[in-house]
């Protein structure tokens, strides 16, 4: 509604003022956003913005002195409003200005045998699906889009945001068949920080992810936490550092696997037969030595010859050092780097032609990547 954005002069707009209690929100369906022009009160940090429904995505600011450039956004904490340059009123160059807020769409912890199934989830500031303590969850056929980017912590400028998280203690969990797109970090990820963290069990497959700035994060610590049994496999894993969020990270770091820091007992850790095609920095980082937890394998990976295809605790290797890479890593012994041949990556059809080495090249006739619904 134009009059929800109310002129504060000099290309500045706002939010209308936090209303009398008890509001009445107008949520957008299956999302964590709130529309403009519902009577609601912003009373948690506003971690972006999204126009015409993902066509453009605003900046955010951490003063209101930043707001230079259209889109450019604070959240003030104290009026709970938000300040928006544009120069022109808002709603006069798009039809939809969504807020995500930072709550998790679906906030897990503690939760055991539960599914989640055909849910379309977008624009939430925090995660899409998130919480710790949980147990025979599964997320099977879900959309997860346009999720992160609010201030992780109240004292510091930290943004976070991952699409589904099973954080420190997750068992017997699975995640299948899912699309992820437009992920300020990690499109999935189980990770841990305490002493008595336990990942176990945990399957990721078949799912489709694009535009994440990492298709897939890993650690776990201290040394008294303890990893088993995780698998991901028959993944297909787009341009990561490509999504919304990578331009205004303060540390642009797109990554298919991301293994920060990893102390725990860690055992049966595979990833296998998947896609990973072109990433910002590298598709594979790897920080420490934990080789002995590890099954890396019968992947298909594909790269620009000026960009790693891995960073392997320090040293960068290129699409024509595989063979170097394998003798110092172990790893992807079966694996090949090639053009998955998808059928149209522009319209994110991610579908397999019928002449792709992805198909017949592993042994027994295998093929890799997701079975994409």
């Amino acid at each position: 509604m134009p009059a929800s954005w109310m002129s504060a002069g000099r290309n500045l707009w706002t939010t209308s003022p936090a209303p009398a209690p008890n509001p009445v929100l107008r949520m957008s369906p299956r999302s964590s956003s709130e529309e403009i022009g519902s009577e609601g009160t912003l009373d948690v940090d506003v971690g972006n913005i999204v126009f015409d429904h993902g066509c453009e995505c605003g900046t955010k600011k951490w003063q209101r002195e930043d707001l230079h450039q259209n889109g450019d956004f604070w959240y003030d904490p104290n009026s709970h409003q938000v300040w928006l340059y544009y120069d022109v009123p808002p709603h006069t160059k798009h039809r939809s200005i969504e807020l995500a807020l930072r709550r998790h769409i679906i906030d897990e912890t503690g939760c055991q045998f539960v599914n989640y199934e055909d849910l379309h989830l977008r624009y939430g500031a925090a995660h899409g699906i998130g919480g710790g303590d949980t147990g025979h969850i599964t997320v099977r056929q879900c959309d997860v889009c346009f999720i992160g980017g609010g201030q992780q912590f109240t004292d510091r400028q930290v943004r976070f945001g991952n699409g589904i998280e099973f954080w420190n203690t997750g068992k017997d969990n699975r995640v299948e068949q899912c699309r992820l797109w437009e992920i300020y970090d990690a499109a999935l990820t189980n990770q841990g920080l305490g002493p008595i963290s336990e990942q176990v069990n945990i399957v990721y497959r078949n799912n489709v992810i694009w535009n994440a700035e990492y298709s897939f994060e890993y650690w776990n610590r201290p040394e008294t936490a303890r990893t088993q049994d995780i698998v991901f496999e028959n993944n297909t894993c787009v341009d990561s550092g490509l999504g919304w969020g990578h331009r205004q990270r303060p540390d642009p770091n797109g990554h298919h696997l991301m293994f920060w820091q990893n102390s725990a007992a860690t055992t049966g850790v595979v990833v296998r037969n998947n896609i990973f095609f072109n990433a910002t920095e590298s598709c594979l980082r790897m920080d420490n030595d934990w080789r002995r937890g590890l099954a890396l394998d019968r992947n298909l990976w594909f790269q620009n010859h000026q960009i790693p295809v891995f960073s392997f605790m320090g040293q960068q290797f290129r699409t024509d050092q595989l063979d170097a890479y394998r003798a110092i890593s172990g790893f992807d012994s079966h694996s090949v780097v090639a053009d998955p041949c998808f059928r149209d990556s522009d319209l994110h059809d991610y579908r397999l032609r019928p002449d792709s080495p992805a198909l017949h090249w592993s042994a027994g006739g295998e093929s890799c990547g997701a079975s994409i619904r």
